[in-house]
């Protein structure tokens, strides 16, 4: 279900509350994904591994169906060769 709704966040909302200097503080955790795609026009069947970042207090079912709550970093290629 969604990353904030655990006891995670309320302890760290709580560490977060006793110091005077966060008041007005905000927990806002970063979640990194990547999944393997394999393209084949052109590239001779490399497979990419696109990067994804999304914000940890962003609901999952908006996270999910990627309505701008995840962003696009950049692709970890892994190359074909010999060894």
């Amino acid at each position: 279900s969604d990353f904030m709704s655990g006891n995670w966040a309320w302890r760290q909302a709580d560490a977060l509350a006793q110091h005077a200097d966060n008041e007005g503080a905000m927990i806002v955790p970063i979640i990194l994904g990547s999944d393997k795609t394999t393209v084949s026009v052109a590239t001779g069947q490399n497979d990419f591994y696109p990067l994804y970042l999304s914000l940890g207090n962003v609901s999952n079912a908006l996270r999910r169906s990627h309505r701008g709550a995840v962003v696009l970093i950049g692709f970890l290629a892994t190359p074909k060769g010999e060894y």
